[in-house]
């Protein structure tokens, strides 16, 4: 059987000490969607995208339509009726590696799909190398509001390669991103991170530190960082259906010292800015009010 790790997930399972639970883990990532996981994309209204543009950076964004979006073609097909948001550069007319994470933060559920998608006008079609659940920790509960806001706000681009002031109180006020990463292969991953508001530090206009919490210990994230530090990052305004998409660089930090000052952390990331990309008025979509996750840490007095 074919190792469902690569070595940069390999490395930090081992310096974390957590490579036998990984390994029970491993378990549950298939190459075969099954009867449940079709069953809960059949209901679903979302969906975070991470790719490469052709200059080989990272980026992270949604994808969104009515319930039954997305549709299980066979074991291992999936296609995804839904168009990608202005400002968006990807051209996946050719094969294209994706990584797709499902979340229902009603429910708090939520699956990750890694393969290769092709686009055709507004269909994607992908094919699936790695199925599998996560486990509820640290989601916010939110609802997906069924009467989205259809004014046809207009829709606004700005670029930069730092943050202006108003970005950086965006993140630092933060209880939830999504992050985009990929290993030395090319391989995709899309995952979820979330905490306390505040659980970001803004170093600068240019860098984060972003705290690691305990997971299932598969380390896909991470692992891949530790394999590629091209990583890219998306904030979602949940009640403006504004975006923020940031790529750049991650590295792992690992000195106790530095990760003791945040409550619960293993470990943290530190995130270099190189593009900034806000997109205001971007989707419809409008999420209700938040319940924090139980799991998420208890910070420091």
């Amino acid at each position: 059987m074919q190792d469902v790790f690569h070595e940069g997930e390999r490395i930090v399972q081992r310096l974390t000490g957590e490579g036998w639970i990984a390994e029970q883990n491993s378990k549950m990532i298939s190459s075969q969607f099954s009867n449940g996981i079709i069953n809960f994309l059949k209901t679903q209204q979302f969906a975070v995208i991470s790719y490469k543009d052709q200059k080989g950076s990272v980026w992270v964004t949604f994808l969104s339509g009515e319930a039954g979006f997305i549709n299980v073609l066979d074991e291992q097909r999936a296609e995804i009726q839904a168009g990608l948001i202005v400002g968006e550069s990807i051209a996946m007319h050719e094969p294209h590696q994706i990584g797709l994470l499902i979340i229902d933060t009603e429910r708090r559920i939520r699956v990750r799909i890694n393969g290769i998608a092709t686009r055709e006008q507004d269909r994607f079609v992908v094919v699936a190398h790695q199925i599998y659940g996560n486990c509820p920790k640290y989601i916010q509960k939110r609802e997906l509001l069924t009467d989205q806001n259809t004014n046809g706000a207009f829709i606004s681009e700005h670029r930069n390669n730092r943050l202006d002031r108003a970005q950086e109180n965006w993140i630092s006020t933060a209880d939830t991103f999504y992050i985009g990463t990929t290993n030395d292969k090319g391989e995709m991953d899309a995952s979820h991170r979330g905490g306390n508001p505040g659980f970001i530090h803004v170093l600068n206009a240019e860098t984060l530190l972003i705290p690691d919490y305990q997971g299932n210990s598969l380390y896909n994230t991470l692992g891949n960082i530790q394999s590629n530090p091209s990583t890219g990052l998306l904030f979602i305004d949940y009640d403006h259906g504004h975006l923020l998409q940031l790529t750049g660089v991650a590295r792992l930090i690992w000195e106790e010292a530095e990760a003791d000052s945040f409550s619960g952390a293993g470990l943290l990331v530190r995130f270099e800015i190189r593009q900034v990309l806000q997109l205001n008025n971007a989707t419809e979509l409008r999420w209700g009010e938040m319940e924090l996750s139980p799991y998420n840490p208890i910070a420091k007095n």
